[in-house]
């Protein structure tokens, strides 16, 4: 009985990812850097992190399931999704309709669990979730809205926090969107070709004949927004915050390094987990300095 269960969540796991959690990570980091961009100490954050570590996954693993129900037709002309439950038909879309309510429902148990002002910011990012899966057809930007909703957690995890509004914020919430756009477009170029071929817009293909150049610059300008969010710290040094940010430069240009030599696409993008983890410890360690 417990092997006939295993076998028929199988295409359920696969439909939200959660076999690959990668991007699961991707979406808690940023929630996690606006809990710790001037964290107080007085607040149960750990409980605050706890929560937003379950709503991560879970939204993360909703919106795969979106993504692959709207792409499913396409997903079959796509030599790296053509296996994909939906596309495959492993999978019915009435119960892929289902697991997306129930995901949802969880979601929004995490989401009431928070303070009003971080609920007020974590509803009005819906609109650019919903649009998402449809952006690729009429947009090559489409890595510019994933960015904006990846990194939406910092607004509503430095709402769990503070009453307050910082500038350094926005620099910390830029350096996030940028780092998306690089990040996701490296991913891309995997597709390139069957993009090409079905008409699906992307930033790889805008960027293709100069990507190195490109990417180098999108990596600076995250890089450039993230030293600014610690240098915006006023109990933080100028010299500390230079100091904090070199791990982030040394983090982006390995990544580069992943993309121009050895063309692993996939290595590259991966490799946002340790990065993430590693401004998650510096934005932490700031609150010490």
């Amino acid at each position: 009985m417990n092997l006939n269960f295993l076998k028929k969540s199988k295409p359920f796991l696969a439909l939200g990812r959660y076999n690959y959690p990668t991007g699961g990570f991707l979406l808690m980091w940023p929630c996690f850097w606006g809990v710790f961009y001037q964290l107080n100490f007085d607040t149960d954050f750990i409980k605050t992190l706890f929560l937003f570590f379950v709503g991560s996954f879970v939204m993360r693993g909703a919106g795969c399931c979106i993504n692959d129900y709207f792409d499913r037709d396409l997903d079959k002309k796509v030599s790296r999704t053509k296996s994909r439950p939906l596309a495959s038909n492993a999978l019915s879309t009435r119960n892929a309709f289902y697991f997306i309510l129930l995901q949802l429902l969880i979601g929004f148990a995490v989401v009431i669990n928070l303070n009003a002002k971080a609920i007020f910011f974590s509803f009005l990012i819906i609109p650019v979730i919903i649009i998402y899966p449809l952006l690729k057809r009429v947009s090559n930007y489409p890595q510019l809205f994933l960015g904006i909703a990846f990194n939406w957690g910092i607004l509503v995890g430095f709402a769990t926090q503070n009453d307050y509004f910082s500038s350094g914020l926005i620099f910390l919430f830029l350096g996030g969107v940028f780092l998306t756009i690089a990040y996701d477009t490296i991913y891309a170029f995997q597709d390139i070709n069957d993009d090409k071929r079905i008409g699906i817009g992307s930033l790889a293909i805008i960027l293709e004949k100069n990507s190195k150049k490109y990417i180098l610059l999108i990596f600076f300008i995250s890089y450039l927004f993230f030293t600014l969010s610690l240098l915006y710290l006023e109990h933080l040094s100028f010299l500390a915050g230079l100091i904090l940010s070199m791990p982030i430069l040394v983090s982006f240009l390995f990544q580069y390094k992943i993309f121009v030599t050895r063309k692993s696409y996939k290595l590259a993008f991966d490799s946002n987990v340790y990065t993430g983890g590693l401004i998650t410890s510096i934005l932490l360690l700031s609150n010490y300095f």
